[in-house]
C-alpha cells in the first residue's frame, strides 16, 4: 500500500513510535525514519526528502503544530511542502481546528487503525502538488533497522 514512500514519524514516546513505525512497515512503507522531538525532525527534514510526517500532536516540552508552522513559514526548508499528518489523543474540534490552522494536511486520533492510517497518508499525498524533494549528499545516514524507531531525542 505505501511502497516506495519515505515517511517521518516525530512521536517522543518509544512504544508508540516504535508501534506506529511497524504499522508503517506493514502496510509496505520501508523507508521509515522515526525520532522523538523536533530538533531530532529537522536534522532528517533539512537533508532529505519525505513524501510525510506523522507528527504527534503533543510532545515532551512542546507542541508538535511547531514544527508545521516553521516548515510552511520558511520556503527554503527542504521539505516546507512535505504532507504533515498530526496524531492526537485529544478529540476536542478546538485541536483538529489548531492543527489545520497551523498547515497540516490531516489528523487522525489515537489510537490508529492500520488500514486508517494508509488510508489516510495515501489520501493526503493524492492532494499533493509537489514533487518529493531531493536528498542532500551530505544527509546523516538512516538508523540502523533494528534500532531506528526507538531513538532517544
Amino acid at each position: 500500500m505505501l511502497d516506495g514512500l519515505r515517511i517521518l514519524v516525530v512521536e517522543d514516546i518509544p512504544s508508540i513510535r516504535s508501534l506506529i513505525a511497524r504499522l508503517l512497515e506493514r502496510l509496505g512503507c520501508g523507508d521509515v525514519y522515526a525520532v522523538g522531538n523536533i530538533a531530532d525532525a529537522f536534522t532528517y527534514l533539512d537533508t532529505l526528502g519525505f513524501d510525510a510526517v506523522l507528527l504527534d500532536y503533543e510532545l515532551e516540552h512542546e507542541n508538535g503544530l511547531s514544527l508545521v508552522r516553521r516548515l510552511r513559514r520558511d520556503a527554503s526548508v527542504r521539505n516546507h511542502h512535505v504532507s504533515v499528518i498530526v496524531l492526537t489523543g485529544h478529540t476536542e474540534t478546538a485541536v483538529m481546528q489548531a492543527a489545520v490552522q497551523s498547515g497540516a494536511n490531516s489528523y487522525l486520533v489515537k489510537p490508529v487503525k492500520p488500514e486508517r492510517l494508509g488510508e489516510r497518508i495515501l489520501d493526503v499525498l493524492s492532494a499533493r502538488n509537489e514533487p518529493r524533494p531531493g536528498d542532500d549528499p551530505d544527509a546523516p545516514d538512516r538508523p540502523d533497522a533494528d534500532t531506528y524507531w526507538v531513538l532517544e531525542g
